[in-house]
């Protein structure tokens, strides 16, 4: 698998970063994705056009085929967006396992720097990290944001989102070892059969986990119910079902899943 990074040269400005090309030769595949501020580096009209290069930059490579596409892109972006020279992907193994479009996103964020607009176009990463299996490591300071990171643009932000990072591999096929994920802090309503960020706040330090909850309630007085049970269960069937004790004190459900960033 191999990448190439696309720069913008309009006239009279400064070249910078515009977006990452990745080609997978394997599966005669291209991943395209193009940064979406054009609005404030170019004027009205070359915006317009700029912005809808990512969509026909796909489309030829349907229309194309992957490897005709690469070297149509190579022989004719050399004016307003110059593509640069393929280099290798680093790590095989981390493709292998997580695919293009994890590969591709990883890329785009190591390459492509773009302003951050909180809430607006950026969701601030928290130092947490969570497993996808028993409750993680102990974090000092989870709520420390380590930085904020650029989101799809068909995702509306909210003030009450956030990222961070998933690894294990309990929640696959649904989030990869080493994914970024979106969540939502969690207010009022059911948890049930929500794929949820669980806290253990039973040590000096938060630990956390991705699951999806479930639980068993029983009567209490008058027209209460209470937990008798809480499970959370993992996508991926080679892993246990973890059982807790329904204790808020100790574990609490802080947010729910929305998707991998």
């Amino acid at each position: 698998m191999t990448f190439s990074v696309l720069t913008l040269a309009l006239p009279g400005r400064p070249t910078q970063p515009a977006g990452v090309v990745v080609y997978d030769a394997e599966s005669e595949q291209i991943g395209v994705k193009l940064r979406r501020d054009w609005q404030e580096l170019a004027e009205p009209d070359e915006a317009e056009v700029l912005s809808g290069m990512e969509t026909h930059l796909k489309q030829l490579s349907s229309e194309m085929g992957a490897s005709h596409a690469m070297e149509w892109l190579e022989s004719t972006l050399s004016n307003v967006l110059q593509l640069g020279e393929r280099s290798e992907v680093k790590s095989r193994s981390e493709v292998k396992s997580n695919g293009l479009d994890f590969t591709l996103h990883q890329l785009y964020r190591q390459h492509v720097p773009t302003p951050v607009r909180q809430f607006i176009t950026h969701l601030p990463r928290y130092a947490l990290r969570s497993a996808a299996g028993a409750f993680g490591e102990q974090i000092s300071d989870p709520n420390e944001i380590a930085e904020w990171m650029e989101t799809p643009s068909n995702l509306k932000l909210t003030k009450d989102m956030f990222v961070c990072e998933v690894y294990g591999r309990s929640m696959e096929p649904l989030v990869a070892s080493g994914s970024l994920c979106v969540f939502r802090k969690f207010g009022a309503g059911s948890r049930e059969n929500k794929r949820v960020l669980v806290e253990d706040r039973s040590e000096s330090n938060q630990r956390y986990t991705l699951k999806v909850y479930r639980s068993k309630k029983q009567a209490s007085s008058g027209d209460a119910w209470v937990h008798k049970s809480i499970q959370l269960e993992s996508l991926n069937p080679e892993f246990p079902v973890l059982h807790l004790e329904p204790d808020q004190d100790r574990y609490a459900v802080v947010a729910e899943f929305v998707c991998v960033l």
